[in-house]
């Protein structure tokens, strides 16, 4: 047992009233002395006024006595209920769903009442553990976006911490019972939790698991788009979809600009086939940020998800990207691949081939934006084009600079560029500044073609880029027999980050089979390299099918694979990106603006604003970045899902100097709803690293644990408050009572 004091008054303050008090008592006594008090009642009333000062002086110390003492409890259980969407889901077997027929068992074999009799705290979790009652069961929903076994039970441990007496020593016997479907998406591994605070647990599935029917199901998984394409140019979506029992149903996949139909695809799944990737294209009529949807016609009615439809934003733009082309030879490449941009609206094109010397003919399209009369001099001329295109040139007759001018605007800015091999591709090799470009390493050989035929195909990245996506209805097998090179520059290798897109077939080297394109990024731009000056056969020598060749479609997809984000702009140009392409309710938005000025302007700043879906518009603050110039941040946390829109301007010296637009989705996690499945290999892993039971509903001898918990003898701290619980009040007040009694009766009032 121990006292501890909280004096009201410092303690000399306490000894000295007492001490008063002392002194009272005697000058009292004395007086009723002298009234001749018998000395029996002298000392009666004497003792029992010094216990009243003692009484007294123990209130004024407040005193708080704590021991340790045993008690009957039962160990701590925690029962965690699984409240995220995929406990919603109401399988072929249920007619409810999967949280509320778990709920309904518990109820039915009586385990939720033994539970109640003992030390038991209820837990719903998703993303997180809340503690609950029996009373709110009813209430108790499975809309939760996201599961994650350890936080929650972290959570549930803490909160049982903060309920108990800190000294108290827990019951031993204590248990976690999980009731989950069994897919977990957090980072950490709950049996690492379980084993750090020492309780197994056990885990118990809804029905479904053991029925093993589930329901058809189908659901849109992921949505590749970009960000923005060009007016009247042909873009393509790829949509992954996951099901469950269709298999061999015809489906169609539809693709709405607002409630308009721009286009459709069909598509089966196959046996064996669970997940399936489609590709969508059309071509954007009118310029500006759309919002569009894909929808999946033949979609199962009643399906428990949702997700067969989804929305994505992508920007339009009316703009047309400027090409330069540079080329000092009058090769045959140049005369095929000129017509693919002249048939292209979203491409302007300059050229410049060499008439020998410094001399050059300029070929420009009559509706191009640039203004640049003859060959680029400086960077400034360079910046007016979205991309650039190299083929056989002698970078040795290009002005001073202009080298590590285009290194610049390709890392810096996002210009893309293109180089195509030729006889003069050893002098581009000596110039550091554009082999640091390039997606590969040269040699020395590389400027000797290897002699053709040189039989090639498409690797399986390249299959799977947007380089070579097969066109339209065309199968994929389009890419499958392409007609040989009559000639390869072939580089040594590739660069680490660089992705091999079309090799040799047979040729190779000690580093592999010979590369005929490969492509990387650099900074903020991309760089794609063709080793061959004879990729024209892919158009004389097509296969025999209908429809565009090869190289038509290769160049098309290149070129719009390659379109930098930001297109080129005058003085101030302003960039605004989102750190992701979609988000989740909750997570952290960062917008990050790039603003490029021709010259350093004092008083430069970036104003914006994001309009959320409900209509409401909040303002955005950007700070400036003092490790890059030029580069500002602001960050807020998307709460609602929907398009979000931010309008940003670039002010300098109190005036507008360039302003964008841009719009991020913000859509409800799919993770949850993609696998119907209960993933009874999950629970059953949970259960047996944490030396707990996988509860099978046929067997009882599996919840025993959980049934027979009974109370055991404990140590627990207990305090005993005397002031606060009145204990000294009310001591001293019978104190007191006995002392007016004892002189009212004995006439010494």
């Amino acid at each position: 047992m121990s006292i501890s004091w909280t004096p009201i008054l410092p303690l000399w303050a306490v000894g000295l009233i007492t001490f008063a008090l002392l002194l009272l008592l005697i000058f009292g006594t004395l007086k009723l002395a002298r009234k001749r008090v018998p000395v029996r009642w002298l000392l009666i009333l004497g003792a029992l006024r010094v216990a009243i000062i003692f009484v007294f002086a123990v209130c004024m110390l407040q005193p708080v006595i704590s021991y340790r003492g045993i008690e009957y409890e039962g160990p701590p259980v925690l029962v965690l209920l699984d409240a995220s969407k995929s406990m919603g889901i109401k399988d072929v077997t249920a007619p409810a769903s999967r949280l509320t027929e778990a709920m309904q068992w518990l109820k039915k074999n009586g385990l939720q009442d033994k539970l109640t009799s003992t030390n038991v705290h209820w837990f719903a979790f998703d993303g997180h553990a809340r503690s609950i009652f029996p009373t709110d069961f009813a209430a108790l929903s499975a809309d939760g976006i996201t599961t994650r076994y350890a936080d929650s039970l972290t959570d549930a441990w803490e909160y049982c911490r903060q309920q108990r007496d800190p000294d108290a020593t827990i019951a031993p016997g204590g248990r976690v019972l999980l009731v989950s479907d069994g897919h977990d998406f957090g980072t950490r591994d709950v049996a690492e939790v379980s084993r750090h605070i020492g309780l197994p647990v056990d885990t118990l599935s809804p029905a479904s698991a053991r029925a093993g029917a589930e329901a058809p199901h189908l659901s849109i998984t992921q949505i590749q788009a970009p960000r923005r394409v060009l007016l009247g140019a042909e873009s393509r979506f790829s949509i992954s979809m996951r099901q469950e029992g269709l298999v061999g149903k015809s489906l169609t996949l539809q693709l709405k600009e607002g409630e308009k139909l721009v286009g459709t695809q069909p598509f089966k799944f196959s046996v064996n086939q669970n997940e399936k990737l489609v590709s969508l294209s059309f071509q954007p009529e009118t310029a500006g940020l759309k919002e569009y949807s894909v929808e999946i016609e033949g979609a199962p009615e009643g399906d428990n998800n949702t997700t067969h439809t989804r929305k994505f934003s992508v920007q339009v733009v009316g703009s047309r990207n400027e090409v330069l082309f540079i080329e000092d030879n009058w090769r045959w490449d140049f005369k095929f691949l000129r017509r693919i941009f002249e048939d292209d609206p979203s491409f302007t094109l300059t050229a410049f081939l060499s008439r020998g010397e410094n001399a050059f003919v300029q070929l420009t399209e009559p509706d191009r934006r640039t203004q640049v009369t003859g060959f680029p001099q400086s960077r400034g001329d360079l910046a007016a084009f979205d991309s650039v295109v190299l083929g056989s040139v002698d970078p040795r007759r290009w002005p001073r600079g202009f080298a590590m001018s285009l290194k610049e605007l390709v890392e810096e800015e996002g210009k893309s560029l293109v180089v195509i091999g030729g006889p003069n591709l050893l002098k581009m090799m000596e110039q550091p500044a554009l082999a640091a470009l390039l997606p590969v390493e040269l040699s020395r050989e590389s400027g000797t073609p290897v002699a053709g035929p040189v039989t090639v195909h498409v690797t399986p990245e390249g299959l799977s880029s947007s380089f070579f996506a097969a066109p339209g209805d065309l199968p994929a097998s389009f890419w499958a027999e392409l007609p040989p090179m009559d000639q390869i520059y072939a580089p040594l290798r590739k660069k680490p980050a660089a992705t091999v897109l079309a090799e040799a077939t047979q040729l190779a080297n000690p580093y592999g089979k010979l590369i005929l394109i490969a492509e990387h990024t650099v900074g903020r731009g991309r760089v794609l390299f063709i080793a061959t000056d004879t990729l024209w056969k892919w158009q004389m020598l097509p296969p025999a099918t209908e429809g565009p060749t090869p190289y038509q479609v290769f160049w098309q997809q290149a070129l719009r694979a390659l379109a930098p984000i930001r297109l080129s702009s005058g003085n101030v140009s302003l960039n605004l990106e989102p750190d992701r392409s979609r988000y989740e309710p909750g997570q952290i938005v960062v917008l990050r603006a790039d603003v490029q000025i021709s010259q350093a302007l004092p008083k430069t700043k970036v104003q914006a604003q994001v309009t959320l879906p409900d209509g409401k518009q909040l303002p955005l603050d950007f700070s400036p970045d003092p490790a890059n110039a030029g580069i500002y941040t602001t960050r807020f946390a998307a709460t609602i899902t929907g398009q979000h829109k931010v309008t940003a301007t670039v002010v300098i010296e109190d005036k507008i100097a360039a302003d964008t637009l841009i719009a991020f989705d913000v859509e409800e996690s799919t993770a949850e709803l993609s696998d119907p499945h209960v993933n009874e290999a999950n629970l059953t892993r949970i259960a047996r690293d944490t030396g707990g039971q996988r509860i099978n509903r046929a067997d009882p001898a599996t919840w025993r644990a959980l049934e027979n918990i009974k109370k055991v003898p404990v140590s627990r701290v207990r305090t005993l408050d005397l002031w606060n619980g009145f204990t000294l009040i009310l001591l001293l007040s019978i104190l007191l009572g006995i002392d007016w009694l004892l002189r009212l009766l004995r006439g010494l009032t």
